[in-house]
């Protein structure tokens, strides 16, 4: 998991403390400073980065044991645009060259608990973090980013069949099971992604024209088959909460039927 809070502990000198609201142009120059000081060699100050994920700069490139470190720099509050901005620069990071590399968080302020997750390294981090960008909006392309993002991770190929809903249950599982201590948690991106799949294996299996719509109250994705409107997130929500008791292959295998006796 990436260091975090209101210092850095390299177990030399004392921890590296930010200063809130401080600028943070000023900042990264202290920490690097710091860094020094404790050992670690710094490789590059705004270092940018490339990957299929897109572009980014880094405050902090640095090297220590031979081991490269990337580290962030906030001194301001933690809102949207900043959580966003660092989990972008993650994803960029963990499709790059450097896709191993520490990643290290200093901020003068708490960091939220889904970044702090996020940018660690576990199975369950790191297939999340491939669906931060998805748009539950847009559930067709959604749909797709976690195909994708599965591919990577599990080299799998998951063709939108029923069939492929067991195999995504167990490595989703897996993923979520995997690394150390507690299992990982189930967050938005994954609960979207995985609901948006769900929903585009039973659109495209059904024997009728299938179609996205939208939940006016909740603004949330729904499949609409024939008579049917099918809540594939909020299954999918359930299955990530509780496990195979509420399998999602079954529900699709369900779903289908219902569907197929209506047609």
């Amino acid at each position: 998991m990436p260091e975090e809070d209101k210092k850095e502990s390299s177990g030399r000198g004392r921890p590296i403390r930010l200063k809130p609201g401080a600028p943070r142009p000023a900042t990264i120059l202290q920490v690097a400073e710091e860094l020094e000081a404790r050992g670690a060699e710094i490789v590059e100050l705004f270092k940018e980065l490339r990957s299929p994920a897109g572009e980014a700069v880094y405050p902090i490139h640095a090297r220590r044991g031979g081991r490269e470190m990337f580290i962030e720099v906030e001194t301001g509050v933690w809102d949207e645009q900043v959580r966003r901005g660092v989990l972008e620069r993650a994803a960029v990071l963990r499709r790059s060259e450097y896709a191993a590399a520490e990643l290290r968080i200093l901020s003068a302020h708490p960091v939220p608990s889904d970044v702090r997750f996020l940018t660690g390294g576990s199975p369950g981090a790191l297939l999340q973090l491939d669906l931060v960008g998805g748009d539950p909006g847009r559930p067709e392309e959604f749909a797709e980013l976690f195909r994708q993002a599965a591919g990577r991770r599990w080299g799998v190929d998951l063709d939108y069949s029923p069939e492929s809903l067991p195999l995504t249950e167990e490595l989703v599982r897996a993923a979520l099971d995997g690394g150390e201590g507690d299992p990982a948690p189930a967050l938005e991106p994954l609960v979207n992604g995985l609901g948006c799949f769900l929903g585009e294996v039973i659109r495209r299996s059904a024997p009728v024209a299938g179609s996205w719509t939208q939940d006016p109250e909740e603004r949330k994705p729904l499949v609409e088959c024939g008579d049917y409107l099918l809540d594939t997130v909020g299954k999918a929500r359930a299955f990530l909460e509780e496990g195979p008791e509420d399998s999602i292959s079954f529900y699709a295998r369900y779903a289908l039927e219902r569907i197929r006796d209506q047609a």
